[in-house]
């Protein structure tokens, strides 16, 4: 598509009808000054392709002039060869409301119908059409949409979103993605899992239902059967146990076993009195020759323990006697160790007092030193202090730059309007004497001068000349720029800017010497002035001069005679401290030896103490011993004649046992067997009745129903899931393409600005992301105002290139769309612009008359229309 024609009338200032004509197939510029137009023919033009004639929304109202009237715009275009015409009305009035087309000048469709054929031939940003991403306002350097519908429509993303549908399937693909989402949705959970209350969930719950009562009915069965087979088995064994035969055999081998355990018991008795007195003549001569033993060891002991406290005794004595001969020692070098002490003592005092007197010759020095530097740092914190408080009431460099960029502003307002303010020019003729004056001033001919508040000129001869101002807008930038520097100088507290700027040279100019203030302070006081103090507070004190103190040298010597005399000293009395302490220790082990000794003699005289004649005591036992043994021997001969054939009782009482435990057994398993007969025929007749294994066929057959429903939907949510992952593979790839293609025609558009730049564009958003410039990735959100609008306007050239060669040409249309741009640089973004205007139509709206000037192009303007009578 190609614009060729725009015409406006009642839009915004334009209540006459206006035009620009004459738009050609590649670049087009319309420079003009601000408040000429441009922004509504760019607003007029977006609101005819992109806003039905039956809207009255907020961009078309700001399209009204202020004197009222409905906006009417019309727009020629060209596509594939044919010549299309496009009018539109909004109204706030139903019946107004008006959208015709015309083709090869023949009214073709009108209001709804003109809408419905223009879609077909321009798809819309909405649809995800190219068109959004081709308009470009005034500072729009954001790729992504925001919230409102307009932004959305001039906004990159509106139309690569589209483009990648349109290249990776369009809505048909994303249409299957979301039915395959939507079918898994029903049975699965976002993390994969069964989703409660779905499809896949009610069947698997039905077949585990289903399984649970098929295991249910199978147990019962299984039981059913179990306890027919044990109740067969249980009437026979009653019918075993109850027989008369086997009561008969249980009672007579109790009566057997009850006669043969009486005979063991009486037998066993006699037994058990002739083992107690066998015990009793054994203890008795046991008693005899234990007291024999005992009365022959006290004795013995008595003799041995008279002979070791003699011994005992004699070592007491010896032991004290050297006791007191270490005692004198250790009290002689005890003497000497003190005195050698003291004398040492006496000599480091002398010492300590020397050097202390060298030491406070050395720090009286120092301490000069430190008070002088003292006194200088402290002079400059006070002249610190003061040039901190000058430069706190100063104008900073910050505000003064903002002061100086609002006088800019005020100068560029100024220049703005003087360039758009009406002006005149005088050519003298040659030999003339007559001149034109100003205010009595003459004027200089064959230059501009402009008079944007009017002038009365004086010619001699003629009489005065008046020019009045037109009515220009361009006065309100000035005004606005006056009133800023005038409220920045009343914040800054000054009356003039050359005020200001005196101000901020007297605060550089303290700011300096405050600088040289901390850089001497930092050098007297290098850890501040506190840490200085407190080292002259440190400094040793000084010493009495009336004093009398050796040398250092001399002390030293003569304390280290002293330390050497006083450890041998003290070697000598740890040698008399070991000794003493050996002899006490050796002492108080005799005293030890002697008091056991003491101590045994006591008990064994205590032993012999109710013994008148130990010898025939010791005859009388030796007697009675030899009786007890003759006694003992006659009763283990009529011991071993008792046990020899006697019956056996252990053997009878277990007999006994036996025969009771078979006949409680019996008794027992008889009762149990009864009550087991009992229960099986309940359950037995229960469950006969229940007809469970009919009902088990039937779950099984159920079971079987619900287990083939639910392979199905297995089988269905795997080919889903397997499409899903399909499809988005084959998107992913065709958003890889489709953004190794932009690249492709981005790259040589951004080396003409930077020739080092690479942009990294994301495959899922096709959005730039970074860019690296020597070697450094920067994020697109951190650049410059400036670079992100070249970057933006671009990117967009990029993508119009690509629908060109798609055979889809939209037209590139740009409203001031690089304001930000310094001068360099955009004399390259223009050679972008020829460049890519070769292939695609281009409309420049902008401002800057002078420097797009040198963009070339076809240069239109906005004429008025005559409209027929």
């Amino acid at each position: 598509m190609k614009i060729t024609s725009v015409q406006l009338k009642n839009v915004r200032r334009f209540v006459d009808p206006v035009a620009i004509t004459g738009i050609g197939p590649g670049l087009n510029v319309l420079s003009a000054p601000n408040e000429h137009g441009k922004s509504t023919f760019f607003d007029a033009l977006h609101a005819v392709f992109f806003v039905s004639h039956r809207s009255f929304d907020k961009t078309v109202k700001p399209l009204v002039p202020r004197v009222g009237g409905d906006p009417e715009v019309t727009v020629g275009f060209d596509i594939d060869g044919t010549h299309w015409r496009l009018s539109k009305c909004w109204s706030s009035s139903a019946s107004r409301k008006d959208a015709k087309l015309w083709r090869d000048g023949v009214l073709t469709a009108q209001k709804a119908e003109a809408e419905a054929l223009l879609s077909t031939l321009l798809k819309a940003p909405a649809d995800g059409g190219p068109a959004g991403l081709l308009w470009v306002r005034q500072g729009v350097t954001e790729l992504q949409s925001g919230g409102e519908e307009q932004q959305a429509r001039r906004d990159i993303m509106t139309s690569v979103a589209g483009e990648v549908e349109a290249m990776t399937g369009g809505r048909r693909m994303e249409t299957a993605r979301q039915a395959c989402r939507a079918f898994l949705d029903l049975h699965l959970t976002g993390t994969g899992r069964t989703r409660v209350g779905g499809g896949l969930g009610k069947i698997e719950t039905e077949v585990a239902h289903l399984q649970q009562e098929r295991d249910r009915l199978a147990d019962e069965a299984r039981r059913l059967q179990d306890d027919l087979d044990r109740r067969r088995q249980v009437r026979r064994e009653l019918g075993e146990l109850e027989s008369p035969g086997a009561h008969q055999d249980r009672a007579d081998l109790r009566r057997n076993a009850e006669a043969g355990l009486a005979l063991a018991r009486a037998h066993d008795q006699k037994v058990q009195l002739a083992n107690g007195q066998v015990a009793r003549l054994v203890a008795q001569a046991e008693r005899c020759a234990a007291q024999m033993d005992a009365l022959q060891d006290a004795v013995a002991e008595q003799g041995q323990a008279q002979s070791s406290m003699a011994a005992a005794q004699a070592d007491v004595e010896t032991g004290r006697a050297l006791c007191e001969e270490a005692r004198q020692a250790f009290d002689a070098a005890s003497q000497s160790h003190k005195s050698a002490a003291a004398t040492a003592d006496l000599s480091a005092q002398t010492t300590r007092l020397a050097l202390r007197a060298e030491q406070a010759q050395a720090a009286k020095i120092r301490r000069k030193e430190l008070q002088s530097r003292l006194a200088s740092a402290e002079t400059l914190r006070h002249r610190i202090e003061g040039l901190a408080a000058e430069i706190a009431i100063e104008v900073s460099s910050a505000d003064m730059k903002a002061l100086d960029r609002l006088v800019a502003d005020l100068v560029l307002a100024q220049r703005s309007r003087d360039n758009a303010a009406a002006s005149f020019s005088v050519t003298y003729a040659a030999g003339g004497a007559g001149k034109v004056l100003r205010d009595g001033t003459p004027i200089s001919g064959d230059e501009r001068h402009a008079v944007p508040d009017g002038v009365h000129l004086d010619i001699a001869g003629v009489g005065q000349l008046s020019i009045y101002p037109a009515e220009a807008e361009n006065d309100t930038g000035v005004e606005q720029a006056k009133t800023a520097v005038a409220a920045a100088l009343n914040q800054l507290g000054q009356e003039t800017v050359d005020s200001a700027r005196c101000s901020d040279a007297a605060r550089a100019l303290a700011e300096a010497g405050l600088r040289e203030a901390q850089a001497d302070l930092k050098a007297l006081a290098p850890k501040g002035l506190a840490e200085l103090r407190a080292e002259i507070a440190g400094l040793p004190a000084p010493v009495d001069p009336d004093q009398e103190i050796p040398d250092a040298a001399t002390a030293e010597a003569e304390e280290q005679a002293a330390r050497r005399a006083r450890d041998t000293a003290a070697e000598a009395l740890e040698a008399a401290r070991s000794l003493d302490q050996t002899r006490r220790e050796t002492l108080n082990r005799s005293e030890g030896v002697l008091q056991t000794a003491q101590e045994r003699l006591l008990r064994a005289e205590t032993a012999l103490a109710g013994i008148d004649a130990p010898e025939a005591q010791l005859a009388h036992l030796q007697q009675a011993a030899t009786k007890a043994v003759q006694e003992t021997a006659a009763a283990h001969a009529a011991l071993a004649e008792l046990q020899k054939d006697a019956p056996d009782l252990a053997g009878a009482e277990a007999t006994m046992k036996r025969a009771q435990s078979v006949a409680d057994a019996a008794a027992t398993t008889i009762a149990r067997l009864r009550e087991e007969r009992a229960a099986l025929d309940t359950r037995i007749s229960v469950l006969s009745s229940a007809a469970v294994e009919e009902e088990l066929a039937l779950t099984h057959e159920q079971l079987t129903q619900a287990q083939s429903r639910l392979d199905q939907v297995q089988f269905e949510i795997a080919v889903n899931q397997r499409l899903d992952q399909a499809l988005k593979t084959a998107q992913d790839r065709s958003r890889e393409n489709y953004v190794a293609a932009v690249h492709r025609e981005l790259l040589p558009l951004l080396r003409m600005i930077w020739p080092d730049a690479d942009p990294v564009i994301d495959a899922e958003t096709g959005l730039i992301t970074h860019l690296t410039r020597r070697e450094i990735a920067e994020d697109f959100d951190v650049l410059s105002g400036g670079t992100q609008e070249q970057i933006s306007l671009l990117v967009r050239l990029a993508f119009a290139k690509i629908l060109a060669a798609d055979g889809r040409p939209a037209p590139v249309v740009l409203d001031d769309a690089i304001v930000y741009t310094d001068d360099d640089r955009i004399e390259q973004m223009f050679n972008a612009l020829t460049r890519q205007a070769q292939d695609l139509q281009i409309i420049v709206f902008s401002c800057r008359q002078r420097a797009f000037r040198a963009l070339g192009g076809e240069v239109l303007s906005i004429g008025r229309v005559t409209e027929p009578a």
